[in-house]
């Protein structure tokens, strides 16, 4: 309950000026982080120092297409057993990811399984990340939520975060994406309304329209990630964004959340696994049993 409330109160934050003083604050608790190193799985085309320039200035790093077809069957195979949840719909939650049901627009995968995931863990803690995001939280990283879904298309309206909003979820945060299929504009790619993470609009919390968020900021900021597969980037997601309403076909993406600290209302089940030792225990601490 008592988180809860604090969870509720961060949210009320009334303007970007206290959340990022409230950050900061919240960034000296934590503590510095580490220079993280070890051997990286992704041939990045950004160095740290652009990657987080862009963070900050524009609300997103564009890594390009960094995954190659065998890491992103390394891991469509690891998920190929699982069952996923209609997040909307609480009697839909074993389904098959593969014939969803008519009314389901997105199907999610359990942080529980996924968090047990070789290929998923290495992504989550590659090193030239780890970097990135430390020094845009100015603080040791947490891994604080591992979530890959699928969207469908065959529906006329869109649900849920398929409009626009921004995300509230801890005082400061970000979130990494990579494409596991092509995502043309049919197949429902990422919104993303570049600067958006900097200004103080539109801050109730609620799903926004395209009309309100062009009128707030200008259409030509409003960015559609059309990528190919193995597509990687991280985004502040206290920006505008959305999940463009697939027209066409089925878009799987694999989304990596780090925050200062873990996500209030989340009820963390960290998992045991043999090779723990690999990764790193503060910044795997709400995912990975540590004892």
């Amino acid at each position: 309950m008592i988180n809860k409330i604090k969870f509720h109160l961060m949210r009320s934050v009334p303007n970007l000026a206290m959340k990022r003083w409230l950050a900061e604050r919240a960034a000296k608790r934590v503590g510095k982080a580490k220079n993280y190193k070890g051997s990286t799985v992704l041939p990045s085309q950004l160095d740290a120092k652009e990657g987080l320039k862009s963070l900050e200035e524009s609300g997103f790093c564009d890594f390009g297409q960094v995954l190659d077809q065998k890491m992103i069957d390394e891991i469509m195979n690891s998920v190929k057993a699982l069952k996923c949840f209609d997040p909307f719909r609480a009697n839909l939650d074993s389904l098959d990811p593969m014939d969803p049901p008519a009314e389901t627009h997105v199907a999610n995968y359990r942080r529980s399984e996924l968090s047990r995931l070789e290929p998923i863990l290495k992504l989550a803690n590659d090193p030239s990340i780890l970097n990135i995001v430390a020094s845009f939280l100015g603080a040791q990283p947490t891994i604080s939520n591992v979530n890959m879904w699928w969207s469908y298309s065959g529906h006329n309206e869109a649900e849920q975060a398929q409009n626009f909003h921004r995300d509230f979820d801890d005082i400061k945060f970000c979130k990494l994406f990579i494409y596991l299929t092509d995502v043309e504009k049919e197949n429902g790619p990422h919104v993303f309304v570049k600067g958006s993470s900097n200004q103080s609009k539109l801050l109730k919390i609620k799903r926004y329209t395209d009309s309100q968020i062009e009128e707030a900021f200008g259409p030509e900021n409003i960015l559609e990630f059309v990528r190919p597969k193995g597509s990687m980037f991280l985004v502040d997601t206290y920006g505008f964004h959305k999940g463009l309403l697939p027209q066409k076909g089925n878009r799987l993406i694999l989304q990596i959340q780090y925050s200062l600290g873990p996500i209030l209302i989340e009820n963390y089940e960290p998992q045991a696994i043999g090779n723990r030792k690999r990764y790193d225990p503060y910044v795997n601490r709400l995912i990975l049993d540590q004892s």
